[in-house]
C-alpha cells in the first residue's frame, strides 16, 4: 500500500508541477521537475562528507531536493529559496528537520544569510531559469552568487540553452559546460567556480 502512495505522490507532484509552470512559465522555467539523471549530475561536484550548510535556489517540486537530502549529514543544513507558494507548501511536506524553506527570492539571498550570521557558502545549487530574467535581475542574481560563494565552492547551473553563457562565464572565471538528453528537455550544467 505504501507504494501505491509514494506512486500516487510522484504522479501528483507532476501534475502540480506542470500547472504551476504553465501558470508561471517565466519563473518555472520548464513544464516539467528535473529527471533522477540532472538531480545526480547537480549533486555529484558536491563533498557531502565535509559539507553542514548547503542552498538551493528553486526548489521546485524538490525533484534536486530530495537527492541532496539523501546524501546530506545528519548534522547538515540545507535552505531552499523558493517563490512559488504551492511548491513552498510541497517542499515544507518533505518533513525533514534539515531542510530550511525560504519563500523569497533568490535575489535576497545575501540578506538572508547575513541575518543569520552566514558570511560564505560552499555549494549553491541552481534551477531558476536565468536565461528568462531580464539583463540586470540576472546580473544581480549571480553578483549575490558570487558574493556569498566561498573562495573554494561551486555553484551549480542548470539550463536549457547557451543564452546566458557569456555572462556566467564574465561572472565566474572558473565555468564547466556538461549536458543531457536524460531530461525533458535536454539540459546544461553549469558548474562555476571562483
Amino acid at each position: 500500500m505504501n507504494g501505491v502512495y509514494n506512486q500516487w505522490g510522484k504522479i501528483m507532484q507532476t501534475v502540480n508541477f506542470f500547472v504551476e509552470s504553465v501558470k508561471n512559465l517565466k519563473t518555472v522555467g520548464a513544464l516539467a521537475a528535473c529527471s533522477p539523471t540532472v538531480a545526480e549530475r547537480m549533486t555529484k561536484p558536491v563533498d557531502f562528507t565535509s559539507t553542514t550548510f548547503l542552498v538551493e535556489l528553486g526548489g521546485g517540486t524538490g525533484a534536486i531536493t530530495t537527492k541532496i537530502l539523501a546524501q546530506m549529514r545528519s548534522d547538515a543544513e540545507l535552505v531552499v529559496f523558493e517563490i512559488n507558494p504551492v511548491f513552498v507548501e510541497t517542499l515544507k511536506n518533505l518533513n525533514d528537520p534539515r531542510l530550511t524553506v525560504v519563500n523569497d527570492s533568490a535575489l535576497n539571498l545575501a540578506d538572508y544569510l547575513a541575518s543569520r550570521g552566514i558570511q560564505k557558502v560552499d555549494y549553491i545549487i541552481s534551477t531558476l531559469p536565468i536565461s528568462l530574467m531580464e539583463r540586470r535581475t540576472r546580473a544581480k542574481l549571480l553578483t549575490e552568487v558570487m558574493n556569498v560563494l566561498d573562495e573554494r565552492g561551486r555553484f551549480m547551473q542548470v539550463q536549457y540553452s547557451l543564452i546566458s553563457k557569456r555572462e556566467i562565464e564574465q561572472k565566474f572565471p572558473a565555468v564547466k559546460l556538461d549536458f543531457t538528453l536524460l531530461n525533458f528537455p535536454p539540459v546544461f550544467f553549469y558548474i562555476c567556480g571562483r
